[in-house]
């Protein structure tokens, strides 16, 4: 049964645009519970202390406070726009670790409904699907209508497309502040451009808006929390807390160089992660985590059920990291949500706040479908909506950013003397030398034992002489990050036997590999592979050992019809075209 607020129903008349608080035809209602718990691995005082004051607790320390400054806007990228909040509380409230809550509504109503925008996982696709712009005008029209808006998002943002990637993820830090998110938790590939990036712009965004990027259990060496921890917001007196949690697989699933000196699992975090939420329902009224976290057990094995499963006292658990789409799902009292990835869809949860009091919980889930195919949305039908307008300031900052980025497409990274072959017919029916290069990058940057990517990920090829970032993208243009697996020796064969199956057919999963492989492309399909040898030309593969293979993420989730093939993920890495990119600058530096 669905339930849609008269709050929700004057939004969609009067503005016919905001899908992002009205649900969609999946909307779902989930029954309110007393105690709606979700955990996460907190670094706060062991101790509640009995009333907020600024010495609660110890202040924290950021990893190379003093030797990093204020982030300057990327070159070239505009500034922010502002966001604009209610005003402030008569008296400030300082809680512990310094935190100071964000007044989001003082108007006093005792009744309202509060509305919790979440995204996850939109890894840089700034365009697709529902997209910024899209969302900025549903969150601007939403906002016109009400204060009671809180708007999160789970982790792997700032990483993923060229958008993101050549300005170390400071263009989409601006797009964040500028639709006035209100937190983020990082993801692991937030941490792809280092850990010292990570810092420099979660303080950018707190010098320059209400966006706060919080984590509670990554600590430095010395067992300081690195990033704000928790973050309080009031809304007419009825106060949230949010706080952050990061994968601890971010140590494999980005680049160990880009946490060195992080620990995500020290024994405090663990130790005090029950304290941490008893603690903050003394400060609020209402416990979020906000975690980069998953249901998918193939790294630390730390997930957001289990974490729920094992700490009592959170009411909402908004997750990211494994790409799942969850309406809502109780797991000891707590309600976990996810809105899958690329910004497919956008969540909302809707909390019925009576007298101080949650009343009721609903959650909706609006898709790419209703926002853009609004004719075939039933919500949308409903309510007279046939379209929904791109924001005209968010547009202008995309087009900005995108004139810079065919700028440093021009860029020339590398000289190579001869030609670099990626013509379609070749890649995808032999080794060509563009593709084992590509392969030994890969190796090399996975720190593997040997690569295995499919042919028809190859696109374009590389004339002798001076090469271009440009050039890189052509070769390699679907965003696809190195993931490094755990492959049986027997399987190594299988992926083969595979990948030459089609011989000469063209075919876009041939095996691109630096394995020295020996074949018959006359024997029968699934007995062409008759010898395999490690990249060094001699020591053969060992069918009863296991071994560390790169790849990309789409082949490792059984794409180009590898299913089964590729074991457990062990590590995720930065995507193709940086990597052959870096390598091309190391081996072949511009004359």
């Amino acid at each position: 049964m669905k339930r849609f607020s008269k709050t929700l129903a004057n939004i969609l008349v009067v503005a016919l645009v905001t899908l992002a608080l009205a649900g969609c035809s999946t909307a779902a209602k989930v029954e309110a519970t007393p105690e709606i718990t979700a955990v996460p691995a907190v670094e706060t005082p062991a101790a509640p202390a009995p009333a907020p004051t600024p010495e609660a607790a110890p202040a924290t320390t950021p990893v190379s406070s003093e030797d990093t400054v204020a982030p300057a806007p990327v070159a070239e990228v505009a500034a922010p726009a502002a966001v604009e909040e209610s005003a402030p509380a008569a008296e400030e409230v300082v809680y512990p670790f310094g935190v100071k809550e964000i007044v989001k509504n003082s108007q006093g109503d005792e009744n309202f409904d509060l509305f919790i925008v979440h995204t996850n996982d939109v890894h840089a696709r700034v365009t697709e699907n529902i997209g910024y712009s899209k969302l900025a005008t549903m969150l601007k029209t939403a906002r016109a209508i009400t204060d009671n808006i809180l708007v999160l998002d789970a982790g792997d943002v700032t990483h993923g497309t060229n958008f993101a990637n050549f300005f170390n993820g400071e263009t989409i830090g601006e797009l964040l502040m500028m639709l006035g998110y209100d937190a983020v938790a990082p993801g692991n590939h937030d941490f792809n451009y280092g850990v010292d990036n990570l810092v420099q712009l979660a303080e950018y965004a707190e010098d320059n808006s209400n966006l706060r990027v919080l984590c509670a259990n990554a600590t430095d060496e010395n067992g300081y929390l690195i990033f704000q921890p928790y973050q309080i917001y009031n809304y007419n007196g009825f106060k949230v807390c949010v706080i952050g949690l990061t994968t601890p697989d971010t140590k494999t699933k980005s680049h160990p160089k880009n946490t060195e000196g992080v620990e995500f699992m020290s024994d405090y975090v663990i130790e005090n992660a029950q304290a941490a939420i008893d603690l903050a329902h003394q400060y609020a009224d209402y416990v979020i985590v906000l975690g980069h976290i998953g249901v998918d057990s193939d790294g630390s094995a730390i997930t957001s059920r289990y974490i729920c499963e094992n700490i009592d006292g959170i009411d909402l658990f908004v997750d990211g990291h494994s790409h799942t789409r969850m309406d809502g799902e109780y797991v000891n009292g707590t309600l976990i949500v996810q809105a899958g990835e690329y910004m497919e869809n956008v969540g909302v949860v809707e909390l019925d706040i009576r007298d101080g009091k949650v009343e009721g919980t609903y959650t909706y889930t609006i898709t790419s479908d209703d926002v853009n195919n609004p004719a075939e949305s039933a919500l949308a039908q409903a309510y007279g909506i046939t379209a929904i307008p791109n924001d005209p300031e968010v547009d202008a900052y995309i087009d900005y950013v995108n004139g810079q980025i065919d700028k440093e497409l021009d860029v020339v990274i590398a000289n190579v003397p001869f030609n670099l072959d990626g013509e379609r017919e070749d890649v995808r029916t032999k080794k060509t030398n563009l593709a084992e290069m590509i392969c030994k990058a890969m190796t090399e940057a996975g720190e593997a034992d040997f690569t295995i990517t499919n042919g028809g990920g190859i696109r374009a090829s590389i004339p002798a002489g001076d090469v271009t970032r440009g050039q890189v993208f052509d070769v390699l243009p679907f965003g696809n990050t190195i993931a490094v697996c755990e492959i049986t020796g027997e399987n190594v064969y299988k992926a083969l036997e595979f990948g030459y199956s089609l011989i000469p057919e063209p075919n876009g999963g041939y095996a691109q590999t630096d394995l020295k492989v020996v074949y018959s492309k006359f024997s029968p399909a699934g007995s062409r592979i008759k010898k395999v040898l490690l990249p060094d030309g001699v020591t053969p593969i060992d069918k009863n050992a296991t071994y560390l293979v790169a790849t990309n993420d789409f082949m490792a989730a059984g794409g180009d019809g590898y299913v089964d093939i590729f074991g457990k993920q062990v590590k995720d890495g930065i995507v193709l075209n940086e990597v052959l990119e870096q390598y091309l600058e190391a081996n072949y530096p511009v004359k």
